[in-house]
């Protein structure tokens, strides 16, 4: 019963802290290139380039995070660690308060909560499903996944009356959210809860790793559309007269698509076996499927009905995307910060690689999106022959 108790307590922690933290994860990756244009007169490019940046030092961060924290644990514990970084992206968040005005802010703030975030969420995952296994893990995941899904997309609901002339403020409300945040870490144990031994020692479902694969080429794919996809969205949105009052809650139509299709995959994960989404291929070939539809739908759009559209499947396919490699990379790495660093480190990737094609693609036609599209037909074409590839060999 006590372990039941333990669990339930450091599963509602977790929870209430990423749904804080999370506001941040929303307006980094999703509401700065709004605030930019809007307060900093940023343009394509420079929305591109800002996202290429804030990739870079997230795939630093993720790749980092597993070492540097098992270097430090021996001095403080992951509980102070989290605490530390979440005091980080607060500090450089509260930089438009002292600097108005000042395009260097976007560049700092972005650089380093991106940073920060990628040794954040890690350990935040560690945390999440460590001693859990199989269908509690699931559980749990989907649990994490609603909240922080539903806490990106309501940012971008929020955002909405502050955008006209307070833009800059969100970046110091965000601040302020992840302040709150450490409040919580009293709930959480010094470090996370060790798997059990006998249980993380048996193997994994047979298939497992072959989806694994499967489901990391399809990750930072998803994140090179994402990556590619939020720079210019206030263009898009722009180019078909959409009011500025009008645009975050727009954009955040995917996000809310995204807590749908995770929301389906949370039920159907919590149940029997028989009839889940795990384990079957068909999963990540529907991702992959309304993922390129929903891109190519959203940066082609020149009406609302039709970005509505492209938003809807672009969203479910990141969320059953996302869902899958985070199961997948848990249940095979045995929940540890390695293994949550690598499904980071994976995701970073993505929003470094989708501005670099991004700013390619703008230099040939500054005027078009159409190199865009054959850049993104290019690599659905190399995801459907890797994903092919890796389906005969789990067969």
């Amino acid at each position: 019963m006590s372990h039941l108790r333990n669990n339930r307590t450091s599963l509602t922690a977790s929870l209430i802290l990423t749904g804080l933290a999370s506001t941040g994860t929303s307006v980094i990756w999703n509401g700065l290139p709004f605030i930019a244009k809007r307060d900093y007169g940023f343009g394509e490019n420079e929305n591109l380039a800002l996202y290429a940046l804030i990739g870079f030092v997230y795939v630093i961060g993720a790749l980092t995070s597993a070492k540097c924290t098992r270097f430090l644990q021996p001095y403080i514990s992951l509980r102070t660690i989290v605490a530390l970084l979440l005091f980080a992206i607060a500090t450089v968040c509260s930089l438009p308060l002292f600097f108005s005005g000042s395009a260097f802010i976007i560049w700092i703030s972005g650089g380093v909560a991106g940073f920060c975030s990628a040794w954040l969420w890690p350990i935040v995952e560690s945390y999440l499903v460590a001693g859990r296994h199989g269908k509690e893990m699931r559980r749990a995941i989907g649990w994490w996944n609603l909240v922080w899904m539903t806490a990106v997309a309501g940012v971008m609901l929020a955002m909405a009356p502050l955008m006209d002339k307070y833009a800059s403020m969100v970046i110091v409300g965000l601040g302020f959210l992840n302040l709150v945040a450490i409040g919580v870490l009293p709930w959480y144990a010094s470090n996370p809860t060790k798997h059990d031994e006998a249980v993380s020692n048996e193997p994994v479902p047979e298939g497992y790793r072959g989806l694994l694969q499967g489901a990391r080429v399809l990750l930072p794919l998803s994140y090179v559309f994402n990556g590619m996809l939020a720079p210019l969205l206030p263009f898009v949105l722009a180019g078909i007269a959409i009011d500025i009052f009008w645009q975050t809650p727009i954009v955040s139509i995917w996000m809310i698509s995204r807590v749908i299709a995770t929301a389906i995959m949370w039920r159907l994960g919590s149940g029997l076996n028989i009839g889940g989404w795990h384990g079957k291929w068909s999963v990540l070939w529907g991702a992959l499927i309304a993922m390129g539809a929903g891109f190519i739908c959203t940066l082609c759009a020149n009406a609302l009905p039709m970005l509505i559209l492209g938003l809807i499947l672009f969203g479910s396919g990141m969320g059953v995307t996302y869902y899958a490699a985070l199961y997948y990379a848990m249940a095979v790495g045995q929940a540890d910060v390695d293994a949550a660093g690598k499904h980071e480190a994976f995701i970073g990737s993505g929003y470094m690689v989708g501005p670099l094609i991004g700013l390619a693609s703008l230099q040939t036609a500054s005027s078009s999106f159409t190199p865009m599209i054959y850049a993104i037909l290019l690599l659905l074409s190399l995801a459907i022959l890797a994903l092919a590839v890796f389906c005969r060999k789990a067969r």
